[in-house]
């Protein structure tokens, strides 16, 4: 099979002749029918993030499945599935608790050689997943089966933007209709959390992003009013749309240090700051103890939309058919494997919220 492998930083993806290695006995094997660029993918890439090397790539992703492990219980060949960057087994500590964003497979899964190199050496998958593939071998924890007439390419912004940004609000804040929310940074997962903003409904939906493109994105998705931070006094523009009080949630997608704070003066006390974006490394968040414990806010991060992935990717579909999630609308261009690069490229300037790769016949 084809795929685009990572094997240095600063440097193009390789579309390699790869052979999937055997499947054990809690995997699965899933023929790609449509992955999505991530700005994860574009930071590896770049060498922000250090995964190991020979890697194939991709995280975000729709497919069929082909093939099953002796052990799988959950999923059969014939079966739609959207992967999901965070895997979830169900009976571990923290999914009994309620917690499956961080079920205690999360690093074991990423960790499986999966394919062999023509020469002979073997890559992993990013994220235990490898999407940018003809096919993937997987662990069914990394797996949800839907059934859906949604198409293929924007099924697979489920499997990590969408949740991320969507998730934050309706998982981890306490968003009431009527309610406010600011999301600094209106990329793929900041305009999910527009979106999911508007799903719980809140009355005033604030985007925040320097690009003039993502702004008008930010409005065609549901944003009620948008805010160029390089020309606007920010904190002030916030405070003139909801009565001086400030928002009553903020979402980070940004996650510098810079854009943290922000987020927190920019929502009202005992409101609540979610950061999705994920900070550099070694980079703190910094804040005036005294202030902080007098406004009662809550500071948090959301990891995967602290999604539990049996439940919500069935739910999100389900907003997407009854037109309360905009997915199409976050698919700004459809290319080949052959693509990846320039699509990634494209990706980093801003051009596209979302390219998506599409094989074959699938559903677009």
């Amino acid at each position: 099979m084809r795929a685009a492998v990572f094997l240095e930083a600063h440097a193009p993806l390789a579309i390699e002749e790869v052979k999937l290695l055997p499947p054990g006995p809690q995997d699965v094997v899933v023929r790609v029918t449509a992955t999505a660029l991530c700005q994860t993918d574009v930071s590896v890439r770049a060498g922000k993030y250090d995964y190991g090397a020979p890697m194939v790539m991709g995280h975000e992703a729709c497919g069929v499945v082909e093939a099953v492990g002796s052990a799988v219980t959950r999923l059969k060949p014939g079966d739609r599935v959207i992967s999901s960057t965070a895997p979830c087994c169900g009976v571990c500590a923290n999914c009994a608790a309620g917690r499956p964003n961080i079920c205690v497979l999360g690093l074991a899964v990423r960790k499986p050689l999966r394919a062999r190199r023509a020469d002979g050496s073997l890559a992993t998958g990013l994220y235990g997943l490898g999407s940018f593939a003809e096919q993937m071998c997987v662990h069914e924890a990394s797996l949800i089966a839907i059934h859906t007439a949604l198409p293929d390419a924007q099924l697979a912004l489920i499997g990590c933007g969408v949740t991320t940004g969507l998730g934050a609000v309706l998982n981890r804040t306490d968003l009431k209709p009527g309610g406010s929310l600011a999301a600094i940074g209106c990329g793929a997962v900041g305009l999910a959390a527009i979106q999911g903003a508007r799903i719980a409904g809140a009355e005033i939906v604030i985007g925040i992003d320097p690009r003039a493109e993502r702004r008008a994105d930010a409005l065609r998705l549901g944003a009620s009013a948008v805010i160029d931070p390089q020309t606007e006094n920010v904190a002030a523009r916030v405070r003139d749309l909801t009565g001086g009080l400030g928002a009553d949630a903020c979402i980070d997608a940004v996650g510098l240090p810079a854009t943290a704070r922000q987020a927190y003066d920019l929502t009202r006390q005992a409101g609540s700051v979610i950061v999705v974006g994920l900070p550099p490394r070694g980079e703190t968040f910094t804040f005036d103890a005294w202030q902080f414990f007098l406004s009662e806010k809550r500071f948090s991060s959301s990891l995967f939309g602290s999604a539990d992935i049996r439940r919500d990717f069935p739910k999100y579909v389900s907003f997407a058919e009854e037109g309360r999630l905009d997915l199409g609308g976050l698919v700004s261009r459809i290319i080949t494997l052959d693509q990846v690069n320039e699509g990634l490229d494209a990706l980093a300037a801003g051009e596209v919220i979302r390219a998506v790769i599409v094989h074959g016949a699938a559903t677009n």
